[in-house]
């Protein structure tokens, strides 16, 4: 049997909803500047200026080579954005995710380190994903005699709008840190087997050859980096299973942690989720967590959100899981999603994530 390792599970059987970043928990601070700071570096060698790079995140150069503070998903996001824009080249992302090494994702990055396995490592990696800052949701599967990280297609990212620059930035970026980690952790002959990219050959293929030291493919179904199957039962440099489960056990610490820290946004859109499909209004929700209308409202908006911006982010999803695991004909999706028709659904779809409901189906079956 194929072995899995899923980020989230789909909503079939109406499982959850996917614990993605959305586009209110993009705004959270809760991370380390780590990763900020090597973008922020890595710019500063190509000439450009680290203030510009940091325009509208609210960051100075000092804060972010400040070990104490504490940055956003949607501040990474914006400062990628800057580079990207003033930057003439389209090899940023690989440069970046060269830098990143497990010393950079503190103790997410310790649990791969000692895992007793390179199959544990990248359980551990999926497992204990949201400590780490990650903009791209992944996950592995073992098939024949390949173990193969998959990323996601852009209408399953949770991007605050469409934007090809930045999601082709994230996937080079992904590739380049995922082969560098997975060398720190078993040493550098852990090379990948093979490459695939669900794009056209870029100006900086060359780089991307040279940073992840295997064949490459472009213009793919989908976006896969795959590994030698025979090669999950090794053990890592620093294998230790006693700190590894001590290292496991802090990390499901922390995730817990940040997990109960969610402000009132959480619960509403715990409660959108609560049952795949059926939508309470505000008023029903308020009821539920024992405050007014108004009151939720101006909380929303305190954390930079709103019940109706919730409410898209929901339907988006489970949109995209619908159309990606399921056979429901566009029409039921519609219904089930609240729409009156498929052609409202389909317009939405197109708003949500500039592609189509038959694009993702016809992706799928690719």
């Amino acid at each position: 049997m194929p072995r899995s390792a899923l980020l989230t599970p789909t909503a079939a059987g109406a499982a959850p909803l996917p614990d993605a970043p959305l586009a209110h928990a993009l705004r959270e601070k809760r991370f380390s500047p780590a990763k900020l700071a090597v973008l922020v570096g890595v710019a500063q060698e190509l000439g450009l200026d680290p203030t510009a790079v940091l325009d509208g995140t609210g960051l100075s150069p000092d804060a972010v080579t400040d070990p104490f503070t504490l940055t956003s998903q949607l501040q990474f996001l914006t400062a990628a954005r800057n580079a990207i824009g003033r930057y003439d080249g389209t090899d940023l992302g690989v440069r970046v995710g060269r830098r990143l090494h497990a010393s950079s994702y503190g103790m997410y990055g310790y649990a791969m380190l000692c895992s007793e396995s390179l199959a544990h490592a990248f359980d551990s990696a999926v497992k204990y994903h949201q400590l780490a800052n990650g903009m791209l949701a992944i996950r592995w599967v073992e098939q024949g005699d390949t173990a193969s990280w998959l990323f996601p297609d852009p209408h399953e990212t949770a991007l605050p709008e469409p934007d090809l620059p930045l999601y082709r930035f994230l996937i080079d970026m992904q590739f380049a840190l995922h082969v560098t980690i997975i060398k720190d952790v078993m040493g550098a002959w852990c090379v990948p087997a093979r490459a695939q990219f669900a794009q056209p050959r870029p100006p900086h293929a060359a780089l991307l050859s040279d940073a992840l030291e295997c064949p490459i493919a472009f213009d793919q179904p989908h976006h896969v980096l795959s590994y030698p199957a025979a090669w999950l039962t090794r053990a890592p440099q620093l294998a230790n299973p006693i700190t590894a489960a001590q290292v496991s056990s802090h990390c499901a610490r922390l995730l817990d942690e940040l997990r109960s820290q969610a402000g009132v946004t959480r619960r509403v859109y715990h409660e959108l989720t609560r049952t795949p499909g059926q939508f309470p209004d505000i008023d029903a929700i308020a009821d539920t967590l024992c405050m007014t209308s108004r009151t939720l409202r101006r909380k929303l908006d305190a954390e930079g959100t709103s019940y109706s911006e919730l409410l898209t982010s929901v339907r988006k999803a489970l949109a995209i899981d619908y159309l990606s695991t399921t056979t429901l004909s566009t029409e039921d999706i519609a219904l089930t999603l609240g729409f009156s028709d498929a052609v409202g659904f389909r317009h939405a779809f197109k708003r949500w994530t500039g592609t189509t409901p038959s694009d993702v189906r016809r992706k799928r079956g690719g």
